[in-house]
Parts: structure tokens; C-alpha cells; sequence
């Protein structure tokens, strides 16, 4: 806490007493300091009040200058409920009471709702003793910013406390004693007060003379440098500054036994245990004597330099970011071309059976496609663009069902050892993904143990808070399933380690590797909400560590269509893909399976068909493709004309257009290219088989009124209530939503609590006003607005939702 603070807090003290001594009512006094308290601060504005206590521990008044009557009303009744509201635990317990979120208090009965509605957000509360230790009353402080306080805070509070002590004192002295005892004894308060000044100031108040020899420090010089008041007295305080710092703090010294008034200066003093601490000076002359205020800046430059170094990080994710997106989009089009061999690959192999050496030849082509393949693959997962399905999954269980594998492919020469804490947590991933992550990462160390070594695998939980995260640009603080793979190879400097995640950059020799192994799983753990770190250093080995967020869904079983026979059938599909290629190859394999097919080379001819009454089983369409109707809307649609349509999506690039944060959409089936015949005629089988897939639409779909403020979540739920059958009608706020209201046959109010003006709790009156019956669902990512909900008759939707728990509120009572 600076010192002009606490000169400035005094002075508002003595203005306060000097209104008591005037004839003033007390609360009228106390007024004056809260408000001075609250435009003491620096950051946040606070609204100050103070309960008082009488003798029998009672409240008997409050003194709140700027906070809403409301408010000030539930704060008088505070101990009527069984859950105080901090002021009282503070005032019964006699300890300071810190509340950094008053939405996560439920306990607090008394006047949490209005300070809710009236955007307060944390409450700071601190007794206010008196002279014997006894409870004068609470002082508690509101900010509309959910945090806890700083130190600075706190000094301040308990500065504040004093004076407010001093004011209520000194209003009840009045009563007793007379208005002359209580100028005297304020006059005796000053004196006092200046020494507490001097002695709660949290920065050094140092006196010197003007050779720098000290006669005068303040007890922070001891908290600060962890030197005794004692053993300052009398010594040069140059003798403490670093070395480096002398000569610039002399020159200063000069300045201020010469001509300069105010001086600034910075330097590091060495402490009682050794270590030394950068000190912020501000220096004034006056009668041969320096006065000085030194604050410690050591955090605050450490900070700084933190923020450089995360500053760092964030370019760096910003450059693989920028790559990216140029990998992925090459991908792309390489899955295309590679659809169009692989299938013309497998049709051409079913007419040369009796060729051996055809047949030879073809197979050398298909591993080569399957190469490229899963180079693509690699392209797209360093992109964050690979369709991914996860499921909750045990690491432990899946690294053991690896250890074969990554055994034999380690070799005789390198031990392998796994340890697995238990109770491990679940993670959500792709199983299989996953797989070739772990492999991919055994082999890369492999490589760098040519003479032989050991490889660690080690499974933990860990819950990560914002200094474990910070410097870490892709770090999220939670609670992490740690997978920590080391090594005892060759290690790496760090301009290595700097571009080990890049495509294509590999330490290993010409055509020992593609250099996409590291990068591929540097996508997959990002795309799975995780980060990687990487420590190694030339000789010594390396580790990486993988951290991926926990799940709390149950494990998952693994989807069963990728095995089986390849059958065909007699269902009709619907192609849709805009490469004539890729469109005449697919046609082919799936007639060559029996299935009658009809085919399209963009959505709004497709939609045609489906209008001019085609009676079709299955759409089979492209993701990304040209023309005024995309693929999601195509299938909407679709399935609007055929409620029992089966979809199945194909690309090799499908990033934003069916997949949300990385992943597929609820519901959403994708078969990514290239794929092989059997593979399509697995997948066809298994959607024929069960048409009643989750988000079916609804035969009898509703109409619906959604009202959401932000556009992309508005758009995707828009899109997700058409997917369900619903007709929805969308807006961007609740005054934009009444006019909508008369809309007819609508059944359904959808809306956003917290909305820009008016809020979705007023929409829903204004129109359950107009139309008793309709439905109305709230959806807010805050648990506690269920109870909201509840109180009107009206359903609640949590954040983030899905396509199941969407169409599960939406059900007719």
C-alpha cells in the first residue's frame, strides 16, 4: 500500500472526526470516509458500507453511501436466515471474510440476490475493533469484478477499519464525554495516527543524510529486506545495493545533495538471507536530510518477464497455426486425387482375379495410395483438420493393450518399463488415434537410442492452477490426465525443440522418415483439447509431456461397423460429389455392390431430385462442395422430405462444416477419403441396418422461437433444431424477438438468460403475457439458473448442449 494512500485515508479520517466534533450524525461522518475509501482505488471501482454493532452484539445501523437501497435494506435483516451474508460471519466470528465470486456462495442467504442484480460480484469484509478489542461494527467493501483481494487490498481494508474504528469511537465519545474531550482526544488520534502511518506503510519510508548514512527506516524495511530496524541505523545503504547498480544510485545520490527536488530511481538491494530485491526509489531532499519511499518492483518485473516469455509462446502456436492451414488445405485436394486411384485401384482388381501378376501390380499401387494416405492423415492432424470421433477412454488400459506392439517395435536393444497411477482418471480422445500417437512417439525415441537405452511410459493425474499454466500461450488450468514419455537418447538443443512440431522438419537422415510423426501428434493433442511440453537437452535424454483434460463420461465402447463382412444390398443412394472423377469411381463401387444409385454434382441439384419426389435410402454426399446449398443443408433438408433418410458424409477435409471444436457433431457420420470398397460397403450396411439414428427428425416437429446473442452459437443451434425437423426462427436479442412473438402457430420460447438489454427472464414474462401457453426453455452455461428456470414453469437447457440433450428438452411434456 502506498503512502499517499494512507495519507490520503487519514485525511478523510480527520474530516470525518472533524464532523463529529461539529455535531454531525455519525453515519453522516462515516460516509465521508467511505467515499473517500472508495475513490482511493486504484483499479476496480468499490462500494463501501458499515454495519454497526451496539453493546449487545446486535446491528443497530448502516452507513452505505452508494450502494442501492435494496441492497441496503437486506443487509439491515442480515441475521434473520440461517445463512448469514459474510457481515455477519465477519461481526460473529470477529475475521476478515473474503468472497471472490458471490455466485458461487449459495450459502449466502442475505442479501446475495441484490447484490446479484445489481452486478456485484465479489465481497470483502473486515471487522472494525475497537480500543478494547471489542467489535464496533464490519466494514465490507463491493466490486463488480469477481476476484480476491491483493495484499494492497487488504492493507488498505485494514487501514480503513482503523479509521472507521477512530470515527465510531470518537462518535460515541462525543455522546459521553462532550464536544471538548473529543477534540482532544482527536488531536491525541493524529499524533497517533501518523505513527501508524509509519508503521503499516507496506513500502520502505527511509531517512538519510546526504552522504546516504541511514537514520530512520520503517518496519517494512525489515518485511521487505528481512534486515533489523536496529542494525540499519547508522549505515551506508549503498553498501547494500548490487554491485551493478552503484555506480548509476551514486550518480543519483549526487543529484539529490545538488539541485534536484524529486528523484526516481530504481535499484537491487541485497537482503538478509543474500538475495537481492529491486527496489523503486522516489527521493526528496529537504533540511540536509533525504526522504525516501521505496517500493519492491521484484514481482512486477518478473511478471513482466513472464509475459514476454508467454508473449513467445503465443507466436510460436500463432507460426505452426499459419501452417497449418496450408497443410490442411493441400490435404484436401491429395485426398481427392487418392479417392480416385484407390477406387479405380479396387475396381479394376475384381476383373484381373485370374491374373496373378495384374493382380500383383495393383496391390504394389493400393500400398502406395495407403501411404499416401496416411501421409495425408499426418497433414491433417498437425492441422487440427482430422474428423475425430472421441470416446472416454483409459489411458492405462489402452498403453497396456500397446505394450507388444511398442516392444517389437522398440527392438531387443531398448527396455521398455510403464507405470500407471491408480484411480487414473478418463481422458476423451480418439481411441485409435491415440494409438498411433503413442506408437509414433515410441518410435521417434527408437531412433534416438541407436546404441540402446530406456523408454518410460508413466500415467498420472494432475491438476493444473494458472501459474503451472502460465508461460504456456495452448495450456488450459484443470484437472489433466499427464502421459510422460522419456527417454535416455541423444537429447536435443533447444533451436531443435523449437521446430520439432513443424511438418517435414526431421534430425533423422535422407529418407529415414517424413518428419510428420512429431507433428501429427502435436495437432491430435491440441485438437483434443490437450498441450505437449518438451524438456531435453543435448546428452541428457528427453521427455515429453502430454496433458489431456479429464472426462468425466463413463469409458466408451468401441464402434463396431469397422468390422465385418462386405455386403451389398438393394437400397437406393444418393451421390452427391462435385468431382466427376471421384463421382463416376463411387457410382461404380456401390453399383458393383447391388445398390440402385442416382447421382449429383452439387447440393441444389441433388435437393431437386429429392423434390421431384426420388425415393432414396441413403444420401452419400461430399462435405465441401460448391452452389448455393452446402452440405449440412442439403441433409436437413433431405431429411425434412425423407424422415427415415440414413446420411453419410465423405471428405478429406472437413474442418467447420460437420464438426464443432475439433470434433464430429453429435450424430454425424463420416467416412473420410480415401476409403477402400470394403470400407464403404461396411459403413452403408451399418447405417441401412438402423435408420433411427440419434437426431433423426421428428415427424412432428415444433415451431420455435430462439433468442441468442451470439452469432455463432445462434447459427449452430439454428442448424440443430433443423436438423431435429423443427421450424425455427432466430434472433439476435429479446427486443429484436417480441415482434416475432406474434408469429403464428408458435409453440416453443428458446432464449439466453443473459442478453444484451433486456433479459431473457423479462422476454419470457412479456410473452407468457401474451401467450400463456407457449413453452419456454432457458439456456444459460450457469448451474444456478436452473433454479431460475424452475421458479417460472419453464424447462432448463445447460451449456454446452448437444443434439441429444437439445432434442431431449424439446420433448412434449
Amino acid at each position: 500500500m502506498h503512502a499517499h494512500d494512507i495519507l490520503h485515508l487519514l485525511d478523510a479520517e480527520h474530516r470525518a472526526l472533524g464532523s463529529v466534533a461539529a455535531g454531525a450524525v455519525l453515519e453522516d461522518a462515516l460516509a465521508q470516509l467511505l467515499l473517500a475509501l472508495q475513490g482511493d482505488d486504484s483499479g476496480d471501482e468499490l462500494h463501501g458500507c458499515v454495519a454497526l454493532i451496539d453493546e449487545a452484539d446486535r446491528f443497530c445501523g448502516l452507513c452505505a453511501p452508494s450502494l442501492p437501497d435494496d441492497l441496503q435494506l437486506a443487509l439491515r435483516h442480515d441475521d434473520d436466515g440461517p445463512h448469514p451474508s459474510p457481515f455477519g460471519a465477519a461481526a460473529f466470528t470477529g475475521a476478515p471474510v473474503y468472497c471472490g465470486d458471490i455466485v458461487r456462495e449459495p450459502g449466502w442467504s442475505a442479501g446475495r440476490k441484490e447484490a446479484m442484480l445489481h452486478g456485484y460480484r465479489a465481497c470483502w469484509v473486515a471487522p472494525v475493533f475497537g480500543a478494547r478489542g471489542h467489535v464496533l461494527g464490519v466494514l465490507g467493501q463491493f466490486s463488480q469484478v469477481a476476484r480476491h483481494p491483493t495484499q494492497a487490498d487488504i492493507d488498505r481494508m485494514s487501514v480503513a477499519a482503523r479509521c472507521i474504528s477512530h470515527v465510531i469511537e470518537r462518535g460515541r465519545l462525543e455522546k459521553l464525554a462532550g464536544h471538548h474531550a473529543a477534540l482532544e482526544n482527536r488531536m491525541v488520534q493524529r499524533t497517533a495516527e501518523r505513527d501508524r502511518m509509519w508503521r503499516l506503510a507496506t513500502d520502505i519510508m527511509l531517512v538519510a543524510d546526504l552522504r546516504g548514512v541511514i537514520i530512520a527506516v520503517n518496519p517494512a524495511w525489515t518485511s521487505i529486506l528481512a534486515r533489523a530496524e536496529s542494525d540499519a541505523l547508522g549505515m551506508d545503504f549503498i553498501s547494500l545495493v548490487h554491485p551493478d547498480d552503484r555506480a548509476a544510485t551514486l550518480q543519483d545520490l549526487a543529484k539529490l545533495a545538488g539541485s534536484a527536488t524529486t528523484l526516481r530511481m530504481e535499484n537491487r538491494y541485497r537482503c538478509g538471507d543474500g538475495e537481492y530485491r529491486s527496489i523503486a526509489w522516489t527521493a526528496v531532499p529537504a533540511e540536509q536530510l533525504i526522504h525516501a519511499v521505496g517500493r519492491d518492483v521484484t514481482d512486477e518485473k518478473e511478471a513482466r518477464l513472464a509475459l514476454l516469455r508467454s508473449e513467445q509462446a503465443l507466436l510460436q502456436a500463432q507460426k505452426l497455426e499459419s501452417i497449418g492451414k496450408l497443410t490442411g488445405g493441400v490435404a484436401h485436394d491429395f485426398n481427392n486425387v487418392l479417392q480416385i486411384i484407390s477406387g479405380n485401384l479396387q475396381l479394376l482388381k475384381l476383373t484381373v482375379a485370374g491374373n496373378p501378376q495384374a493382380a500383383s501390380r495393383l496391390d504394389s499401387a493400393a500400398s502406395a495410395v495407403e501411404r499416401g494416405a496416411k501421409l495425408s492423415l499426418q497433414l491433417l492432424a498437425f492441422a487440427r483438420r482430422q474428423p475425430l470421433r472421441p470416446l472416454a477412454t483409459n489411458l492405462g488400459h489402452l498403453l497396456v493393450s500397446m505394450q507388444e506392439l511398442i516392444r517389437r517395435a522398440l527392438g531387443e536393444l531398448i527396455f521398455e518399463e510403464t507405470f500407471v497411477s491408480v484411480g487414473l482418471w478418463h481422458v476423451l480422445v480418439d481411441p485409435n488415434q491415440m494409438e498411433n500417437v503413442l506408437l509414433n512417439m515410441a518410435i521417434n525415441a527408437r531412433d534416438a537410442m541407436e546404441q540402446g537405452g530406456r523408454l518410460t511410459f508413466s500415467l498420472s493425474n494432475v491438476t493444473l492452477d494458472q501459474a503451472a499454466t502460465a508461460g504456456h500461450a495452448d495450456a488450459l488450468p484443470g484437472q489433466h490426465v499427464l502421459l510422460t514419455i522419456t527417454d535416455t537418447g541423444h537429447g536435443m538443443e533447444a533451436a531443435v525443440i523449437e521446430q520439432i512440431f513443424e511438418p517435414f522438419f526431421t534430425t533423422k537422415k535422407e529418407g529415414e522418415g517424413t518428419g510428420l510423426g512429431l507433428s501429427m501428434a502435436y495437432g491430435f493433442i491440441r485438437q483434443s483439447g490437450g498441450h505437449i511440453r518438451v524438456q531435453s537437452a543435448p546428452g541428457a535424454g528427453t521427455t515429453f509431456k502430454i496433458y489431456l483434460p479429464r472426462s468425466l463420461e463413463p469409458l466408451a465402447d468401441l464402434p463396431q461397423w469397422r468390422a465385418g463382412p462386405v455386403l451389398g444390398g438393394a437400397e437406393t443412394i444418393l451421390v452427391v460429389e462435385d468431382d466427376a472423377a471421384v463421382r463416376n469411381t463411387v457410382v461404380d463401387m456401390l453399383r458393383g455392390l447391388g445398390y440402385e444409385v442416382l447421382h449429383a454434382h452439387d447440393g441444389d441439384s441433388a435437393l431437386r431430385q429429392l423434390q421431384a419426389g426420388a425415393r432414396v435410402d441413403l444420401l452419400f454426399t461430399d462435405v465441401v462442395m460448391p452452389g448455393p446449398v452446402d452440405s449440412t443443408e442439403l441433409a436437413s433438408q433431405a431429411k425434412l422430405l425423407l424422415p427415415g433418410l440414413a446420411v453419410l458424409f465423405t471428405s478429406g477435409y472437413t474442418y467447420n462444416a460437420i464438426m464443432q471444436g475439433g470434433r464430429l457433431a453429435p450424430s454425424v457420420e463420416l467416412l473420410s477419403k480415401p476409403y477402400r470398397r470394403e470400407d464403404l460397403a461396411r459403413r452403408i450396411r451399418h447405417l441401412l441396418a438402423d435408420r433411427r439414428l440419434p437426431g433423426a427428425p421428428d415427424p412432428s416437429g415444433r415451431r420455435i422461437l430462439l433468442v441468442e446473442d451470439n452469432d455463432d452459437a445462434r447459427e449452430m443451434s439454428m442448424e440443430m433444431l433443423n436438423m431435429l425437423g423443427h421450424t425455427v426462427h432466430g434472433a439476435a436479442s429479446a427486443e429484436e424477438a417480441l415482434p416475432l412473438l406474434s408469429l403464428p402457430d408458435l409453440e416453443i420460447l428458446l432464449t439466453d438468460i443473459s442478453l444484451p438489454a433486456m433479459s431473457g427472464l423479462e422476454l419470457a414474462r412479456r410473452a407468457r403475457a401474451e401467450a400463456p401457453q407457449l413453452e419456454v426453455i432457458f439456456a444459460s452455461g450457469h448451474g444456478w439458473a436452473a433454479s431460475l428456470a424452475h421458479g417460472r414453469q419453464a424447462r432448463f437447457l445447460q451449456k454446452p448442449f448437444g443434439l441429444e440433450e437439445l432434442a431431449a428438452a424439446l420433448k412434449r411434456s
